[in-house]
């Protein structure tokens, strides 16, 4: 994997055509220049120490694309091309998220309305360790339960990253890590591999609100 210290390397995202800047307009400059470090040489080793679906047949359905030069996290597939889902590699290695994504963490998504790559790794941290919380004691995890006790944040201007913070007087588990930053540079493409219709899509190929 990259070394840390090249998350300085700060790349010019491409020139966005009228109809990208009314997509991208809302977002904040500083997603613009978070250049992924992973590049394509780095994703075989990645793909050989991190577990990445549920079950090893699971595995084969997926690959791993880096990002483009100009690639950010905002960024949709284009018209006519695949779908595909921007990832953070310590979902994976740190956080022990597995493709699908559950149910749980679908509507959790869904209801927020917010997308994968959107959410703070921290609050992919409340959303694992409930999730994993209820599964030991033999309940199914409940959104509605999960967001009883979370609400989903958004800084000013509200156009970056966002995050789950504890209703007052609610909380129940402790920020994986206080200060964590560095995932921001740790994303690539995930797309489906042998013609199967991947999990982030419907019946008529569209994707989910919580993909982009």
């Amino acid at each position: 994997m990259a070394k840390k210290k090249s998350c300085q390397n700060v790349r010019n995202p491409r020139v966005l055509s009228p109809v990208e800047r009314e997509l991208y307009g809302w977002v904040e400059a500083e997603v613009f220049t978070q250049s992924s470090v992973l590049a394509s040489e780095h994703l075989p080793e990645l793909r050989r120490e991190m577990r990445l679906a549920q079950d090893l047949a699971s595995e084969r359905d997926y690959m791993l694309e880096a990002a483009g030069p100009s690639d950010r996290l905002p960024f949709r597939a284009l018209e006519d091309t695949t779908h595909f889902l921007w990832v953070y590699a310590e979902l994976f290695t740190r956080l022990g998220v597995r493709l699908p994504f559950s149910d749980f963490q679908r509507e959790v998504l869904t209801r927020c309305q917010v997308a994968a790559s959107q959410l703070h790794l921290n609050g992919w941290g409340f959303l694992r360790t409930f999730e994993r919380v209820c599964l030991h004691f033999g309940f199914r995890p409940s959104w509605r339960i999960f967001l009883y006790t979370y609400q989903l944040h958004a800084p000013p201007p509200r156009n970056g990253f966002l995050s789950l913070w504890a209703y007052q007087g609610r909380r129940l588990f402790d920020a994986f890590e206080e200060s964590i930053q560095e995932f921001k540079w740790h994303y690539f493409k995930v797309l489906p591999l042998h013609g199967t219709r991947p999990f982030w899509v419907d019946d008529e190929g569209n994707s989910y609100p919580w993909v982009y």
